[in-house]
């Protein structure tokens, strides 16, 4: 096992944490699949002559948003509304579906926001996690790329309005991964940079933007294999030092990994 690996199991055997903030959008909520539910019972009348499993390479190409449309939307180079036009253009020409027109897709968007509301829910691990922090009087909260009400809309609606700590992209005043969401979340849980994990599923936007921001970063994947090793993921700057970043493959197992007795005591 190399010294990377190793180190991050010895950091995995006892975290050195007084907080967390999490990544909402598929960490804490399934977006992706409440995405791909949404799309194809808005698309099934338009794709009825596409085969099944056509129409689910489609449905997985606008959930994943393979087109990287979102990306483009967080630049400012799309709207929020344009973002999702985009994803479902690229999703039916993926297919040899047909092409909309624009009231076709302007009441698709529409009608989407519905049906996606309606199947949002928060992956199993989570409640499990946040009673296990809870527990340990570990404080935590959220840092999203997504706008605050929309967000804490999406948290109520999820049942997860426990998380009372959320920032936005619109009020940190830029998205991950610039420092300033994450330092943000830090500041409302009244810690040190230093002292805060933050856990999310995508290694540049999550992983990295902590890293770089000085808070400590735990991948979330729920598809590693079982005794997967922590891995570090290299911050972007030369001068932040190498921190081993956890990987985790279910929020369930993140309390257990920090210990009480070396917690960091704030202030």
């Amino acid at each position: 096992m190399s010294d990377t690996r190793q180190a991050g199991r010895t950091r995995a055997a006892g975290l050195a944490v007084s907080g967390v903030l999490f990544d909402i959008d598929d960490t804490l909520v399934d977006l992706e699949a409440a995405a791909r539910a949404g799309f194809l019972r808005l698309s099934a009348t338009d794709l009825a002559g596409v085969p099944d499993a056509d129409r689910t390479r489609a449905a997985a190409a606008f959930s994943s948003d393979a087109g990287g449309f979102y990306e483009l939307y967080m630049a400012g180079e799309l709207t929020f509304a344009g973002q999702r036009v985009e994803r479902i253009r690229h999703a039916y020409a993926l297919v040899g579906g047909p092409e909309l027109a624009a009231g076709e897709l302007a009441r698709f968007t529409a009608d989407f926001e519905d049906a996606v509301r309606s199947v949002w829910k928060p992956f199993d691990d989570v409640h499990p996690c946040l009673d296990g922090l809870d527990r340990l009087g570990v404080p935590y909260g959220a840092v999203s790329n997504n706008v605050e009400a929309y967000q804490r809309e999406k948290l109520a609606i999820t049942g997860l309005d426990r998380i009372r700590v959320l920032v936005g992209s619109d009020t940190a005043g830029a998205p991950k991964p610039d420092p300033r969401p994450f330092l943000a979340g830090v500041d409302l849980l009244g810690l040190q940079p230093e002292q805060v994990l933050y856990v999310g599923d995508n290694p540049v936007n999550d992983v990295r933007g902590a890293l770089e921001a000085g808070l400590r970063a735990a991948l979330l994947d729920r598809r590693a294999p079982e005794g997967a090793p922590a891995e570090t993921v290299p911050p972007a700057s030369e001068n932040v030092t190498g921190i081993a970043s956890l990987v985790l493959r279910t929020l369930a197992d993140l309390p257990g990994l920090i210990s009480p007795e070396i917690r960091v005591i704030p202030g």
